[in-house]
């Protein structure tokens, strides 16, 4: 509930409501075990609401995104679709697999603590990050391995 009362606060605070398109939304980024982009969105979306249409999904991306409830990110090589996540999610960085695009969310203190250390050495106050780790995925490597040559 709390979490929903941050999405209302934030929509009211720039003269939106929420609405059951947003509601709907949200929850799907929220409950989402790996990262969606919007049509990834949408076939989540559409299990609960088969009513719902990507235009929707499109028009309520955007608004999220706008007032920053949600942020998107290019998160594989060469990408042209966005992929969504909610803004407060714990810190973390992305992996993303070269050769499946697979995308990993992979926490770090050792980058906190480089990110401290960036803080005191140049005397800035860094609020957000973007690092995207590229690679190959347990499974690529698995299969890679496996493969005859």
């Amino acid at each position: 509930m709390h979490t929903q009362n941050l999405f209302t606060g934030a929509l009211r605070a720039h003269g939106l409501r929420l609405t059951p398109q947003r509601t709907l939304i949200l929850q799907v980024l929220q409950e989402a075990g790996e990262h969606l982009d919007a049509d990834g969105l949408w076939e989540s979306a559409r299990r609960l609401d088969p009513g719902i249409n990507l235009a929707t999904v499109y028009r309520t991306l955007n608004v999220l995104s706008q007032i920053g409830l949600i942020q998107h990110s290019f998160l594989g090589e060469g990408q042209k679709r966005s992929f969504y996540e909610l803004v407060n999610k714990p810190v973390h960085y992305h992996f993303a697999c070269l050769r499946c695009g697979k995308v990993l969310e992979l926490q770090s203190e050792s980058m906190a603590q480089a990110q401290g250390e960036l803080e005191s050495r140049y005397r800035v106050h860094i609020l957000n990050a973007h690092v995207k780790f590229e690679g190959l995925c347990p499974e690529c490597i698995a299969a890679e391995a496996n493969a005859v040559p």
